[in-house]
Parts: C-alpha cells; structure tokens; sequence
C-alpha cells in the first residue's frame, strides 16, 4: 500500500501529469458552469441540451451520419491544432505571437487569389500561402530582433493590417468574390486546389473533407515533438526562450532564434488558413473584426499545456464542443448560447498554468512540512 501511495504522489509531481490534471479540471469547471448557464436559460431542456454539446456527432442514430460528422470534426480540428502549434512554438521562444489572425489573413488572401481565381495545383497555392504568412510574420521577429519592440504590440497591429488588406484585396476581385453574400467563392472538391482526401473519405462515409490535410498536421505534431526534445536548434530555441540574453552570453544567437520563431509560427498560422480553405468548409466572409480562430489557439495551446501532443488533444476538445453546441439551436436555445458555453470553456483554459502554480506551492508547503516532523522526531 505505500508503494502505491509513493507512487501516486512521484507520478502527481511530474510536469505531464500536473498538466493534464489541470487540463481536466478546467474543462470539467467549464461545462458544469456551461450546464448552469443552460439551465437559467431553460431548465426543461438543459440536460438534454448539454447530452448534445459532449455527444456532438454521438447523437446521431444512423451510423453513417455519425461517421460523417465524426469526420467533420476531425477535420475542423487540423487547422484550429495548427494555429495552437503556431502559438506554442513562439512561446517555447519565449515570444507571444497574437499575431496568429493577421498571419492566417494573409494567408487568406494568397489562397483565395490562387486556389479561387486561378485553380492551381493545391500543394503550389499551399507553399505559397504558408511562405506569405512566414513573411508577414518576420515583420514582427525582425522589429523584436532588431529594435525589442514588444511582438504582442506589433502582433495586434499587423492584425488590423492584415484585416483590411485582405478585404480590400478580395472584394475588389470579382472573380473570387461573391457580391450578393459579402463573402469569397468556396474552393469546392471539383478544384484543383481542393486538398485531396486520398482515400481517407472512404472511412468516414464519403465526407470529402477529410483528407490528406489530417495527416499533415500530424506529422508536424511529430516533428515539433522531436525538434524540441531532441535536437541541437531545438535545445538552442528553448534556452532563448527561458532567458534571452543567458543564451546570448552562452553563444546562441538571439536573433536568428527570434526570427526563426517567427517564421515556423507564421508558417503555421498559415497552415491554418490552408486547412480551413482548401478544405472547402469555409471561405473569407467580409468582417470587421480579426478571424476567430487566432485567439483559439492561443486557449488551445494552454489548454493543452503547452506541450505538442497534448495541444491535439485540447484542439479536438475545443472542435468537439463547438460542434455539438451548434446542435442544441433544435432545443429552442439561441445559436448565440453555445458560444457562450464554449467561450466559458476557453476561458477557463487560461487557469491551467494557475492551477500548476497552486499544485506546486502546495507540494514545496507539504516537502517543508515533512522536513519539520523530520527534524522534530529527531530531535
């Protein structure tokens, strides 16, 4: 029985664990207070009303249209998992990258311009568009870089940049923009810039959607991982993070670890955009404000404890939700409760590393106790 206990506790001082702990409780905080929420608005429906948010595709009898949706929620979740990769890696740098919806506008514009106007190949207009995204995101690495303006700063503002120069840019394009609904023309699974499914349609009852886009983003997930545990520039980007000029002092080039920081997270803010295009569930609707998905990640990537395996797992968390909310409008719920539920959930996922803290002050109080009975017995 001790070396059970002894066990438990060594296993719940590990960093994983207290994050995934953390993570739990967060979401478990999130939808009791979701189903509060629920139950002030109608009571009469509020438990059935919740059963769809956490069952999502589950509430469907028919196999088929499990499967399918079951698909639908995978897919949505590759780009939101990108941008919350994105947020990470510039984070492992020690930089905050709020720039992630201006980079996925700039995107926006290189797919709707390419993949819409002109049809070409979908590998070509993804290249290009993460490489635009990468770029737009070295404005804000070089002005760190170069002149420690604050990233967070310049982030907001190439957001706003980005906004209006991407609906400047497509709705003054005729051949990509569709007038009468305010928003750009659909890359549909007909185009050459539709991502293939390769196959992977097939096991989720022809939903087209899901595809060769999956796999990608997982196979980044991988090399994140291995970057960051393995490698020498990985080793070199983190101890830039933890202290910029320690790693300076040590011979690690600040600069080039900024800049590099930068351009990944560009590049998978961009990513983001491919995902959410090119898989012909959206397209860019004429706005005011920056796109959504930019601060997800950022809920995505503390949710999953800033750690490349457990953002999948957060991202999906986040995707599922979301989509069984959208179901609930049936029950007489406006569309708009389901926001709330899920934005309650996200926010809440800012208290994860708040939740560390307190676990870790309350293993230094416990580690401070013992040594005093210690020292008490002895003497």
């Amino acid at each position: 029985m001790n070396k059970v206990k002894t066990f438990l506790s060594n296993l719940l001082k590990k960093d994983a664990t207290k994050t995934i702990v953390t993570s739990l409780w967060c979401a478990l905080l999130g939808l009791v207070l979701g189903f509060l929420i629920l139950l002030l608005i109608n009571a009469k429906d509020a438990a059935y009303g919740m059963t769809s948010v956490l069952g999502n595709y589950l509430i469907f009898s028919n196999p088929s249209d499990r499967l399918n949706y079951f698909g639908q929620t995978l897919a949505k979740t590759a780009p939101l998992l990108a941008m919350s990769l994105s947020i990470l890696f510039s984070y492992k740098v020690g930089l905050f990258n709020l720039g992630g919806s201006g980079q996925y506008s700039i995107a926006v514009i290189i797919i709707t311009l390419l993949g819409v106007g002109l049809n070409l190949p979908w590998w070509l207009v993804m290249i290009i568009a993460i490489i635009a995204a990468s770029i737009w995101s070295m404005i804000s690495g070089a002005l760190k870089a170069f002149f420690n303006v604050n990233e967070v700063i310049s982030g907001i503002m190439l957001n706003w940049i980005a906004l209006y120069l991407t609906n400047g840019i497509l709705t003054s394009t005729p051949s990509v923009w569709d007038s009468s609904h305010s928003e750009a023309f659909f890359i549909d699974s007909s185009s050459k810039s539709f991502i293939p499914s390769i196959g992977l349609d097939k096991l989720f009852a022809g939903n087209q959607i899901v595809g060769l886009g999956m796999i990608l983003i997982l196979v980044i997930v991988a090399v994140i991982f291995v970057l960051f545990k393995k490698t020498t520039i990985g080793y070199e980007l983190k101890a830039t993070g933890f202290n910029v000029e320690a790693a300076n002092y040590a011979g690690i080039n600040k600069v080039k670890n900024i800049l590099i920081a930068t351009a990944v997270s560009g590049a998978l803010a961009g990513l983001a955009a491919v995902l959410n295009l090119q898989n012909g569930f959206t397209s860019w609707r004429l706005s005011s404000v920056t796109p959504e998905i930019g601060f997800q990640g950022i809920s995505a990537a503390f949710l999953g404890g800033l750690h490349p395996i457990g953002v999948i797992f957060s991202s999906y968390f986040i995707v599922h939700i979301t989509e069984g909310g959208s179901m609930i409008t049936d029950l007489g719920f406006a569309p708009e409760v389901a926001s709330i539920i899920t934005s309650v959930i996200i926010y809440l996922s800012g208290f994860v590393a708040f939740f560390k803290e307190v676990m870790r002050k309350n293993e230094i109080k416990e580690e401070f106790n013992k040594m005093s009975r210690r020292k008490e017995s002895q003497s």
